[in-house]
């Protein structure tokens, strides 16, 4: 898999590293199945609500810049430490307004107190996760996946010890989003040591005609995010509310396991963002060829993963979760059968963010999000998280088929 520029980075060598930082996903599962352990499965659901609610308003922290700082910097490595603080400055207001969004929507959602303290916390996370993924931009950019593995390996071994510790000490969700919080300032701290040495400085920039060129770049694929994080976890959010708590951190369980396969394209998505971005301008037949191998390699991978997935869904859930989150398996099997098309999502993504189709990435979540929705509403009174999953497949699909047509 080359792709004709003559860098002397291998794009192996970077998918090694990017492996690493997938791979590290590994852990937050860990973390995700003793809090699943500790918690029981009442407490466990309102934790995997916080979650999944502030994952959805996270998109808001960052609103595509994530992105953008990539492609941008993929293309003019020599303006990564402006675009870094110009982004970093942007981040006030988004990181603001996204939390507070957040704030308030726990607050009408859920009347128990405990429920919303969570939200409230894991929120505060989040944040400061929004700015970590612009130092990581930056890095990925510059195609410097090694230094970036390092930051995510560093951040969630720090959220790994430090939840695991609150878990021990018997301190329940409280503890635990707690030290979310604590664990997310420390990776930070390490990020922005880190990201100083590699660029020569950090720190927040203001030019209102670079704001509005980043804005402008940023608003198609912000908006595709936010529409897409909520299209991932409205099933969560949705059972929480006709419910329960229960069949929440049911669904919870399998919807995470199911996650964590899908970091294998996320692997080969993180190295072809920045190589098909300059590809695009100075290769077309090559960007091309190289989208195609990478959306065929991830196909592949969903066969290999998503076969032993169904088969071996009961022992797999009740290992991970124990015994009283054996019915997460049906959920999970039904959610294995959608595997091939968020493999070949993850790679579709990464090619229409190459060629600036930002409106395409829009009109493709938005047509899932409303078939999701729309399934949900049927299906969850009626068969609970199994619905929900029937609902994640079939808006994949639909995406996905939004997708192909687009850019052919």
């Amino acid at each position: 898999m080359t792709d004709g520029t003559g860098s002397s980075r291998s794009l192996f060598t970077n998918m090694a590293y990017a492996g690493v930082s997938a791979a590290s996903a590994g852990l937050l599962l860990i973390l995700f199945v003793v809090a699943g352990r500790f918690l029981g499965d009442i407490e466990f659901g309102k934790f995997s609500f916080a979650l999944m609610l502030g994952t959805i308003f996270e998109t808001l922290m960052d609103f595509g810049f994530h992105q953008v700082i990539i492609r941008e910097v993929a293309r003019d490595g020599a303006r990564a430490r402006d675009l870094l603080g110009h982004t970093l400055g942007i981040k006030l207001l988004w990181a603001g307004g996204g939390l507070v969004a957040l704030l308030v929507t726990a607050t009408v959602l859920r009347g128990e107190w405990d429920v919303r303290v969570a939200c409230y916390l894991v929120g505060g996370s989040l944040v400061m996760r929004s700015y970590m993924l612009t130092i990581r931009g930056v890095l990925q950019g510059l195609e410097r996946f090694g230094w970036d593995s390092f930051v995510v390996l560093a951040d969630r071994l720090i959220l790994v010890v430090c939840g695991g510790a609150a878990l021990a000490a018997g301190t329940g969700l409280r503890g635990l989003t707690i030290s979310f919080v604590m664990a997310r300032a420390l990776a930070l701290g390490v990020a922005g040591w880190l990201t100083r040495l590699q660029v020569g400085g950090i720190g927040m920039q203001f030019d209102r005609a670079v704001w509005r060129e980043l804005h402008k770049s940023a608003l198609p694929l912000g908006l595709f995010l936010v529409v897409l994080n909520l299209y991932s976890y409205i099933d969560s959010v949705m059972l929480g509310v006709m419910r329960g708590d229960a069949e929440t951190g049911m669904y919870a369980a399998a919807y995470k396991t199911y996650e964590g396969f899908s970091y294998a394209p996320s692997i080969i998505a993180a190295v072809l963002t920045p190589r098909l971005s300059r590809l695009f301008l100075i290769d077309r037949p090559a960007h091309r060829r190289l989208a195609l191998i990478g959306v065929a390699a991830s196909v592949a991978l969903a066969a290999v993963a998503a076969t032993p997935g169904f088969v071996f869904a009961a022992p797999l859930l009740t290992l991970l979760f124990g015994p009283p989150f054996a019915p997460a398996a049906e959920p999970f099997r039904v959610l294995c059968v959608g595997l091939p098309f968020v493999f070949a999502v993850w790679i579709l993504h990464a090619t229409v963010i190459s060629v600036d189709k930002g409106r395409l990435l829009v009109k493709a979540a938005i047509t899932g999000l409303v078939v999701n929705v729309a399934i949900n509403v049927w299906a969850i009174p009626r068969s609970g998280a199994v619905g929900a999953a029937i609902a994640t497949v079939i808006g994949e699909a639909v995406s996905m088929s939004v997708l192909i047509v687009g850019l052919i």
